[in-house]
């Protein structure tokens, strides 16, 4: 995966929680860092790809689905859009850059999906 990350320049990633869905039962915060680390994620639609060529930079951008389930009721689901912003043109990139992008926009809606849940997690708990 390193060596995709060479050959393709990130300029910015923005992120944001479309919907998401917590049921926490009796879980800790110790309890869901372990669940957000074995999360599942997918992308169930497609990925968009815009590249303006006046710029020299694409735009890429998907709905990543999250979804975490624990043994002790806890459950979370939610939907992250994703909006990567590379140089050069992503549209007519290769399948192993199209699948190390993929897998970008997966991981940081996952880490993002964490951050936030951590932060209602902690809210209920103090």
């Amino acid at each position: 995966m390193k060596n995709n990350r060479r050959m393709i320049r990130e300029l910015k990633a923005e992120l944001s929680i479309a919907q998401m869905q917590i049921t926490r039962g009796t879980t800790y915060f110790d309890e869901a860092c372990l669940l957000f680390a074995t999360a599942t994620t997918k992308i169930p639609g497609e990925i968009r790809a815009k590249y303006f060529r006046d710029l020299g930079i694409s735009v890429v951008h998907a709905d990543v689905h999250v979804d975490a389930i624990g043994d002790s009721s806890f459950r979370l689901h939610a939907v992250v859009q994703v909006q990567l912003t590379y140089k050069g043109d992503m549209v007519r990139s290769s399948e192993r850059i199209r699948q190390a992008i993929g897998d970008r926009l997966e991981e940081l809606a996952q880490k993002y999906c964490a951050e936030i849940a951590h932060k209602e997690i902690l809210k209920t708990t103090v």
